[in-house]
């Protein structure tokens, strides 16, 4: 009995523990480390405000504040912004040691997508440093033209992305 008792005692704590980790990491401290990989990603300034850890309903992040400011030659100010950004990971390529991200979730996104004279997109420039050389497409292949919206999925390699 006094076994059953331990091991319940110990579960309970295990729960609490769980239950109190978003409280006890501070996932700001890590914004001047990661905040400059996301801009180099997206080619555009980031602002972050608040970051979360996550673990219901699924281990992960939640960034409060996101905005993304647009590219200079369109316009100054900014080209997303979000309520909050919830990132979710999968677990058990986390018990590896290894990040592999299952689910992004844009909470009240609010996305400026503006057109310059030359026909250009906002959205073109987003995650390239360069304008893109031409490519010959395949016959079979649907053309996309540049900044199409699945050009921009192709960036975020996750399982699902919700809006």
């Amino acid at each position: 009995m006094k076994i059953l008792v331990g091991i319940g005692v110990v579960i309970l704590l295990l729960i609490v523990l769980i239950v109190a980790l978003p409280f006890l990491i501070d996932l700001n401290k890590y914004q001047d480390r990661y905040r400059p990989l996301i801009e180099e990603a997206l080619n555009r300034k980031v602002e972050l405000q608040d970051i979360r850890l996550t673990i219901w309903p699924r281990i992960g992040a939640r960034v409060g504040g996101f905005v993304v400011q647009d590219d200079p030659a369109f316009r100054s100010g900014p080209f997303a912004s979000l309520s909050s950004l919830d990132v979710g990971v999968k677990l058990f390529p986390l018990v590896r040691g290894k990040i592999e991200v299952e689910e992004i979730t844009l909470r009240n996104p609010v996305i400026a997508v503006l057109k310059n004279a030359q026909g250009q997109l906002n959205v073109s420039t987003l995650g390239s440093r360069t304008p893109a050389p031409p490519t010959t497409p395949k016959p079979d292949a649907p053309a996309q033209p540049p900044g199409s919206p699945l050009q921009v999925l192709a960036l975020f390699a996750v399982d699902r992305v919700s809006i």
